[in-house]
């Protein structure tokens, strides 16, 4: 909620509930904002725009194919098997990735700003705080062997449920990927390129509200992402009447299972 300013009005609560994200989790605000709030909310699952979506260059076949312009390839008939355990490096993969954003100032097509100086420290000291919490500190009271497992094993199932938990909503082939012409424009309205590419699930559920943090109610969320997430469920029997309002297909499927 905070990286997408919905909580509060006032920006100092914003950076500072943001900056446990640093510390806690070792894993950039600033990154997370410009591959997140920048990037795939404004260019959902348009390819090329959204950094969520990035697959190798075309003439460099992807470890997974999740667009149907990839050319497909005998080895993704096990995608379904392989692709869930690589999942479970994805905190690993962002953590890394943020040195290569913040350095680059690049993350695919989206530029990024020159970190301020209070942003360096920032980002500098929440990974070193990581580290200390996550290693050095309990490496003085348990053997390296235990240390490493622990911190494997809590790494994979947090990193295989976050990907679990995006996936669903928009890499999946329910919802559409729009393609911008030659011109590289999307001939489709913001609020309905939102709707077009995210599907809900299991949104009457009060347990999957909770542990998914309300993402089972992404369309809500992705309209409007301002909004903090305990007001989504007033929110999206509203969006779905609004669909059939304007003829608009409202993506969902009624349990998580099915999602």
């Amino acid at each position: 909620d905070s990286s997408h300013f919905a909580v509060t009005h006032r920006p100092w609560v914003w950076k500072l509930v943001g900056s446990v994200h640093d510390f806690y989790n070792g894993a950039s605000i600033l990154a997370w904002t410009y591959q997140h709030v920048l990037g795939h909310h404004p260019f959902t699952n348009i390819d090329g725009a959204d950094p969520d979506i990035v697959t190798a260059a075309a003439e460099v076949p992807d470890i997974r194919r999740i667009k149907w312009n990839q050319k497909w390839l005998p080895r993704y008939f096990y995608q379904h098997i392989y692709v869930p355990m690589l999942y479970c490096f994805l905190g690993i993969k962002i953590r890394l990735q943020d040195f290569y954003i913040l350095f680059t100032l690049r993350n695919s097509n989206i530029r990024v700003n020159p970190p301020t100086t209070t942003q360096w420290l920032m980002f500098l000291c929440g990974k070193m705080f990581y580290l200390t919490i996550r290693f050095i500190i309990p490496y003085q009271f348990m053997p390296l062997t235990s240390l490493l497992l622990y911190n494997m094993v809590g790494e994979m199932a947090g990193s295989y449920w976050l990907a679990l938990i995006f996936q669903t909503s928009h890499v999946i082939s329910e919802v559409e990927w729009p393609k911008p012409d030659k011109d590289n424009v999307v001939d489709m309205d913001w609020a309905e390129l939102q709707v077009a590419t995210t599907q809900d699930y299991a949104t009457d559920s009060w347990f999957w509200t909770v542990i998914t943090g309300a993402l089972n109610h992404q369309t809500a969320h992705h309209l409007f992402p301002g909004v903090i997430q305990s007001h989504y469920p007033k929110i999206t029997p509203i969006v779905k009447q609004t669909c059939e309002e304007f003829g608009l297909e409202y993506h969902y499927v009624d349990t998580a299972r099915e999602a």
